[in-house]
């Protein structure tokens, strides 16, 4: 096995339009996948958290609730918080009830559920119930089928196929434990989920340094799985044994020339440890060599009914169950049947997969196919009119088998549906919706009468009128039984027609979103594209700022000095300007008194006493 499939090596986004998270107690919610709902309410996206028990058994109820409320809201804004206040270690059958009506009127696509292999009673309580519920109830899994299921750990480790990169919602997680301060006084909550987150991000990148860890499924693998395959899924730890008395049961197993087959049923009935005694039936085929087993032989055929009652009447354990030799038991399908049998019933019995097989291309034989076919409550007119109790799921008093004679000889099909009409004139059967075994179907082989054809064989209806006429079954009878699986198809196929309109409407929403998805994208792309440019152009500034810093830092110099100088300069332009100003005024006074000093020579030049003087002057010889 390659290292990545034993763990993931990338964290994965695991988002859902609607996160419901079913918490055992106040505080589970944070502890296991506080940072799956940071994340999704930091997106804007629907979470409705509920809580289960009112966690009175580890202080105040009330008090309890509210520091979950603050807790949740450390978490970011938006979440729907029910609390359904179930005493602790008190969550029996009517928790389901309950979570039917929060998964009908909410309607996720995606639940955060405690893990299967949860030490707690009540996480563990809680993971059972969901599973059940799941499991038994066809309009609730029609409704939610695309939904997702995401098992979550809290006091025990899983082994997780999806890890989640909470590294950016850590803080608030850590906060939203903290606000649990009557929790946090008795255990460092908040130290153990960060140890636990923290080794979660081992196998991922460096930047990682918080991860919380999920096993997730789709709601149709969870239906067709018994809880002991989910817990080994989610890799259970070692089973903690009850100590009580253990109801003795003896399981008997028809056999003929198929011992392959044959050990894989024997081993899995000795996989649940329950002690119980094996008796095989060899009717007519090759000898079979098994330790450890009641073994009866028969050198020729006899029918299958007559293996089953010597099998029956060499068995020396108060209870039988049934399985033919190429079916299988689940490890919990003894332990949930003898636990069942406390009631006052004629009969016990759980529910089974139909596991159908082909031959692959290596010569084994692969499972192409599992359907849950069989799960009824007890209904004595339908059980007149068909049989929906198959063998192997059954849990029957020997006491009550031997005294209404077995199974009729004269049968050799159908030989359980006959007998079990005769069973319910006892008493009513009690139904355990709960997957136990598996009945399986080979490609080719008897076993199919109708689920490959889609047609009865004229052997396959002969033997269903045979049972009919020995019973005196009237057409009014299973006309009824008729109407009343007609109505329960009609529910089927209606909730089926809106759960198909609603995921068409899904569909259509998923599209646009997508486009508008797309479409954000690339303008987001474009922004980056254009910071990416501006960051840049930004760069080159810098970087011409920082070359040109000497140059500024001088020129910056120079310009003092000049401001300097031309503040001199001014003052000096300023003097000058006065003196110019005072030597203009001395001028204009000046040209004023040449201009009064010239009209005076004018006048004397003009006068006769110049003219006189100057003709005097000539005669004296000086002119």
């Amino acid at each position: 096995m390659l290292e990545s499939a034993a763990i993931p090596y990338e964290a994965s986004p695991l988002r859902g339009e609607r996160l419901l998270v079913l918490a055992p107690h106040p505080d589970d919610e944070v502890i296991g996948c506080g940072g799956l709902v940071a994340q999704h309410l930091r997106d804007g996206r629907a979470v409705r958290i509920i809580i289960a028990t009112d966690g009175a058994q580890a202080g105040d109820a009330a008090a309890r609730e509210e520091e979950s409320r603050r807790g949740i809201a450390r978490l970011g804004d938006g979440a729907e918080v029910e609390f359904l206040r179930f005493p602790d270690r008190g969550l029996g059958d009517d928790v389901a009830a309950r979570l039917r009506g929060e998964l009908m009127a909410f309607r996720p696509d995606l639940i955060a559920v405690p893990s299967p292999i949860e030490i707690h009673p009540d996480h563990l309580a809680l993971a059972r119930a969901f599973c059940d519920l799941v499991q038994r109830d066809e309009l609730l899994f029609a409704e939610l089928a695309v939904a997702r299921v995401a098992f979550y750990e809290v006091s025990q480790p899983l082994r997780p196929n999806v890890l989640v990169d909470i590294t950016d919602v850590a803080d608030a997680k850590f906060a939203g434990i903290d606000e649990h301060r009557s929790q946090t006084a008795l255990r460092n909550y908040s130290s153990f989920a960060r140890g636990l987150n923290s080794y979660r991000a081992m196998t991922l990148p460096p930047e990682t340094t918080y991860a919380e860890a999920y096993y997730l499924l789709d709601l149709a693998t969870l239906r067709t799985s018994a809880f002991s395959t989910l817990r080994a899924m989610t890799g259970a730890p070692a089973t903690i044994e009850t100590v009580r008395e253990q109801t003795p049961v003896s399981v008997i197993i028809r056999t003929k020339d198929r011992p392959a087959l044959l050990r894989e049923a024997i081993d899995s009935v000795r996989a649940s440890n329950y002690p119980c005694e094996i008796v095989v039936v060899n009717d007519g085929g090759a000898r079979v060599e098994i330790d450890g087993v009641t073994l009866i032989e028969h050198e020729q055929s006899r029918g299958r009914s007559v293996a089953a009652n010597e099998g029956v009447r060499a068995a020396s354990n108060g209870f039988i169950v049934f399985l033919d030799d190429d079916d299988l038991h689940y490890p919990e399908h003894l332990p949930t049947l003898t636990a069942a049998a406390t009631t006052t019933h004629a009969a016990w019995y759980s529910d089974a997969v139909s596991a159908f097989l082909r031959t692959a291309a290596s010569g084994a034989y692969e499972t192409h196919s599992r359907q849950r076919l069989y799960s009824y409550d007890f209904d004595r007119e339908l059980l007149l009119a068909d049989n929906y109790v198959p063998l192997p799921t059954l849990l029957i008093p020997r006491a009550t088998f031997l005294d209404l004679g077995g199974f009729d000889p004269e049968f050799d099909l159908f030989e359980d549906w006959e007998f079990l009409i005769r069973l319910a004139q006892r008493g009513d059967f009690l139904h355990v919706p709960r997957v136990t075994c598996e009945i399986r179907h080979f490609e080719g082989g008897s076993s199919i009468i109708l689920a490959t054809t889609g047609s009865a064989s004229p052997r396959y209806s002969e033997a269903k009128l045979q049972v009919w006429r020995k019973h005196d079954v009237q057409p009014a009878t299973v006309l009824a039984a008729f109407e009343r699986q007609k109505r329960r198809i009609a529910a089927l196929y209606s909730g089926a027609i809106d759960a198909k309109g609603e995921s068409a409407a899904v569909h259509h929403d998923v599209v646009r979103l997508e486009r508008e998805k797309s479409e954000l994208l690339r303008q987001l792309g474009d922004v980056h594209q254009s910071l990416n440019g501006s960051m840049l152009r930004v760069r080159e500034l810098e970087g011409a700022i920082t070359a040109l810093g000497p140059i500024v830092a001088n020129a910056t110099s120079y310009a003092e000095q000049k401001t300097l100088e031309i503040a001199g300069m001014a003052n000096e332009i300023a003097t000058l300007r006065q003196i110019n100003a005072e030597t203009g005024a001395a001028l204009e006074l000046t040209r004023v008194e040449v201009n009064r000093l010239t009209g005076l020579l004018d006048l004397i030049y003009r006068s006769k006493t110049w003219k006189l003087h100057t003709t005097l002057e000539k005669i004296r010889g000086r002119g």
